[in-house]
């Protein structure tokens, strides 16, 4: 992305000659690099937790807010996957275009549902994890050092 701004700024600045595909690719890699990215990064432990109230709790309560709080992301994320999957679609059939390169825009919203799927995987690892007793690598060592 980086280099396709640069050639970008490059064309126009010396040439006159702005490259419009820019816009429309960057727009699509960004989207993509947040939610394809998005699930990896939890599986490492990188989200932000703020665990000012919960790390004075048992570690057996701890656990269980675990397990609740993986459910309901789980179960809130497979409604949004939900509707940007019939979003995608409608894009799709109707054959909206991006405004500029006139672009397909299905091929850049899929990757939001795709990401989702993808987050919703690393969640339901970590939830049968915590199900099981067993606590995800590199989660608690994020946590410890946030908190200190």
């Amino acid at each position: 992305m980086t280099l396709m701004v640069s050639y970008d700024v490059l064309m126009r600045y010396f040439l006159g000659e702005p490259q419009l595909f820019v816009d429309d690719l960057t727009s699509f890699l960004l989207v993509a690099m947040i939610f394809l990215g998005a699930g990896p990064v939890f599986c490492r432990g990188g989200h932000i937790r703020i665990d000012l109230v919960t790390s004075r709790l048992k570690p057996k309560t701890q656990r269980r807010m675990r397990v609740i709080t993986l459910f309901m992301g789980i179960a809130f994320l497979v409604i949004v996957i939900y509707e940007t999957m019939v979003s995608t679609l409608a894009a799709f059939q109707t054959g909206r275009v991006s405004a500029v390169m006139n672009y397909p825009l299905w091929a850049g919203m899929i990757f939001i549902p795709l990401g989702l799927i993808l987050m919703v995987f690393f969640m339901g690892v970590q939830l049968v994890n915590e199900m099981r007793g067993k606590t995800e690598k590199g989660h608690e060592d994020i946590s410890m050092e946030i908190s200190h």
